[in-house]
């Protein structure tokens, strides 16, 4: 009776397999995939939080205090940056420039994409691979030639020579994105649309873009963070100061300042990035959809 009782005990005390299976499973998903992904958002969060703390700081602060947050935080260094002369025109050259550098090159990508995805023509997928020939070409090696082409057709301090080439350099990152999602549209769809009467131009905007429209908004957001961060080819193809964009009058305001004001610099950094972590945080619900129904497809 005893030992029975003892058999029983045992047999309550000791876990069941599925439960400790499912407890080893936690864990290996925590060590794995958590800590992972916490020491990613820690190293992506941190200079953020820091340059925003430091920019609620007064510069002899900074210089004679290590401490991380502010003693006394103060917005004096976002009244300096919006203050400075330009600082308004250097918003409106970047939104600007972003805008039409997304635009055009989406429109550009959709029809280019739906092409490669859909027709069936000779070297299509060579012609498909030189499109990344752009986006394998360093940068700097296209700045000197880039330079004496547009001076020699007399575009230099002008928004077309940054409509040019911000909108070649994102076409083709935009197709290559675009194609793919173009591809996993099932060609049933498009053949039933077909019969209903439809035209390539109704099939391609009521039938193939409402399906991929996930992948069209992260090629959107692709192209603004793209045209929104550009430094290169402003540095050398514009020179005036009514042309700079934001990230150009970044680079330009530690000679034009003199003395290193940390908190001033970081405050325009905080304002340069905000706009585009708003973009992202509007948008992130579709980029993570196309992120996961790509890895589906």
């Amino acid at each position: 009776m005893n030992r029975q009782m003892t058999r029983t005990e045992e047999s309550t005390l000791r876990p069941e397999p599925g439960i400790l299976q499912d407890w080893l499973g936690r864990y290996r998903r925590f060590f794995l995939i958590g800590l992972p992904l916490a020491f990613l958002i820690i190293w992506t969060m941190v200079p953020i939080l820091w340059a925003f703390l430091a920019s609620l700081k007064n510069p002899l602060e900074i210089y004679e205090s290590s401490t991380f947050f502010p003693r006394s935080p103060s917005l004096a260094a976002y009244q300096t940056v919006l203050a400075i002369d330009g600082f308004g025109k250097w918003i409106f050259n970047s939104v600007l420039v972003t805008a039409v550098a997304t635009i055009v090159p989406l429109i550009l990508s959709i029809l280019a994409a739906y092409g490669f995805a859909r027709y069936l023509f000779a070297f299509r997928h060579v012609l498909l691979l030189l499109y990344l020939i752009p986006r394998i070409i360093p940068r700097v090696s296209l700045i000197v030639p880039l330079n004496d082409l547009m001076t020699d057709l007399g575009l230099i301090n002008t928004y077309w020579v940054l409509y040019l080439t911000y909108i070649a350099s994102a076409v083709p990152l935009s197709t290559w994105i675009l194609v793919g999602f173009f591809r996993a549209v099932p060609r049933e769809i498009e053949e039933s649309a077909t019969i209903d009467g439809a035209n390539m131009w109704n099939r391609l905007r009521h039938v193939i873009l409402p399906i991929a429209w996930p992948g069209v908004v992260t090629a959107a957001v692709l192209c603004i963070r793209e045209g929104w961060n550009e430094f290169a080819f402003v540095l050398a193809l514009v020179t005036e100061t009514g042309m700079r964009t934001l990230p150009y009058a970044l680079y330009m305001l530690k000679d034009s300042m003199g003395v290193q004001n940390y908190a001033v610099y970081n405050a325009f950094t905080i304002l340069t990035v905000l706009p585009l972590l708003i973009v992202y945080l509007l948008l992130e619900r579709r980029v993570v959809e196309s992120i996961v129904s790509g890895a589906v497809k």
